[in-house]
């Protein structure tokens, strides 16, 4: 017995070294393989080439096409044949007064609505932050409002709540005896119906980035600027605010970017009404390329509104970073 035993033991030790030596064979081919492929060029953009075509069609051409349409007479069942205008379709925007009346009312739309949403985003993302009794059943709740259809808030908060016949809110000024409001009557109120059912839905939005930019803070800055005997408002603005400034930054250039794009809550709630005085840039080129047939025009008042975003998009990052440095001092 005591014989056996080497020899036993010596068996093992050679299946044992001759699966490390499979493996490490696997293991070098795997190795040689994935530098072929990684390392070949033409392999790697054969690969991407596919989705290169796919955002090609789907975003380039369309770009390029509707560019070159400002600078033609395209209209819809048009009987007269296409033609190059040259800039007419930009002189024409530029004289158009209508366009100046709307795009006024799309930056006052963005402006005001934007900055209620991040001023009572950060509000509630900082009271959220805090350790308070349903923390969790309110932020849950907060972010419903972002969850639901933009064309069913608007019909519901928009539309029905502000009703002058039959909405709960001239029905409780009414009993307790206080003048009625004409909400969509007004140029004023308009707007501001439109800012304040856009702020009930997207506020949510500054409260999720916020608030997980709050969380992200170190709790050691805020023990050692309290040992140091600084008060809540002196770490909120040496500490909280300057640390937050660049997610600020970008969620408010994110939700400008799509401020400046709203269609459905202006055309469900006011119609662009009373008049012209609530009318966004989009709802002006959907109405005169797909009512009105003027494709041409349509898509100049659409790039137009594309250099007035750009523009401001640089405007508003580059006073930005001069902020920025200030406040972080």
């Amino acid at each position: 017995m005591d014989g056996a035993r080497p020899d036993h033991f010596a068996v093992l030790t050679q299946r044992k070294m001759a699966v490390i030596d499979a493996v490490q064979e696997a293991t070098s081919r795997l190795t040689s393989i994935r530098g072929k492929v990684g390392g070949d060029r033409f392999v790697r953009r054969s690969l991407l080439l596919p989705v290169a075509v796919v955002i090609a069609l789907l975003t380039t051409f369309p770009f390029l096409f509707s560019l070159v349409l400002t600078f033609t007479n395209m209209r819809l069942l048009a009987s007269s044949g296409l033609r190059f205008v040259g800039f007419e379709n930009w002189g024409r925007l530029f004289a158009d007064r209508n366009f100046h009346i709307v795009l006024r009312n799309t930056l006052v739309f963005v402006v005001a609505g934007v900055t209620l949403q991040y001023v009572l985003g950060l509000g509630l993302a900082l009271l959220l932050n805090e350790d308070i009794r349903g923390r969790r059943f309110f932020r849950i709740s907060l972010f419903l409002p972002m969850m639901m259809s933009p064309v069913a808030v608007s019909y519901v908060i928009g539309k029905m709540l502000f009703s002058e016949s039959y909405g709960p809110i001239n029905d409780l000024l009414s009993m307790l005896g206080l003048p009625l409001f004409t909400w969509t009557l007004s140029p004023a109120k308009s707007m501001a119906v439109l800012v304040m059912v856009d702020t009930w839905q997207w506020t949510p939005f500054f409260i999720l980035v916020l608030l997980a930019g709050l969380q992200s803070i170190s709790p050691e800055l805020y023990e050692a600027a309290r040992v140091d005997g600084a008060t809540p408002r002196q770490m909120f603005l040496y500490i909280t605010f300057p640390l937050l400034m660049p997610l600020c930054v970008t969620a408010i250039l994110i939700r400008s970017l799509e401020a400046f794009k709203v269609l459905d809550l202006v055309r469900v709630v006011t119609g662009g009404g009373p008049g012209n005085s609530t009318e966004s840039v989009t709802l002006f080129a959907y109405d005169i390329g797909l009512k009105g047939g003027d494709i041409a025009y349509a898509s100049t008042v659409a790039y137009a509104l594309l250099i007035t975003v750009i523009i401001s998009s640089v405007v508003f990052l580059g006073v930005a970073r001069r902020i920025t440095p200030r406040t972080g001092e």
